[in-house]
């Protein structure tokens, strides 16, 4: 194989965000992109679509940390008065950008717990695993989707979601 074709392979396969070097790419790239304050929608669109791409081929540990970065409130809290209102990246989303992203980060929540012990620890180690487990069992899911998702206002959570919780 010559330099040139090695380097166009190796490119390829970093481009590819479902190899392994692209999908640590891509995920290294959407977390700084989801830490601005304002998203496009564009942004959400895409991660969504390779988190369901991950998910659709039982790719389970990398569709969830495809999505964990919108999910997940990045800010540590306010240093003044320790209130972290402003939410996670999908917070400032689109109302169908939210519905979707939650929607299937539950999805992918519930195909986890649905995992026998074995497969649960060969595909997130036993710690995480009972960790997400446990989280959806014993409804905590709920508190995040309210405090990250929709700023702490109950009343303020899509239906759609709230249906697939």
């Amino acid at each position: 194989m010559s330099n040139g074709s090695a380097i166009a392979t190796l490119t390829n396969t970093v481009d590819d965000p479902l190899s392994p070097s692209g999908f640590l790419s891509s995920s290294v790239n959407s977390l700084s992109t989801f830490s601005s304050p304002r998203h496009g929608s564009s942004q959400f669109s895409k991660a969504f679509r390779q988190a369901s791409s991950l998910f659709l081929t039982r790719r389970l540990q990398e569709a969830l940390s495809t999505l964990q970065p919108l999910v997940t409130n990045v800010s540590t809290s306010n240093q003044t008065n320790g209130d972290s209102s402003e939410g996670a990246p999908i917070a400032s989303a689109s109302r169908s950008s939210r519905i979707k992203v939650w929607s299937l980060y539950l999805t992918i929540l519930d195909a986890v717990a649905k995992l026998g012990p074995e497969d649960g620890k060969n595909a997130f180690g036993n710690q995480e695993w009972r960790l997400l487990v446990g989280k959806a069992r014993e409804g905590k899911v709920w508190d995040d989707v309210v405090t990250d998702g929709y700023r702490g206002i109950e009343g303020d959570v899509d239906a759609e979601v709230v249906i697939s919780l």
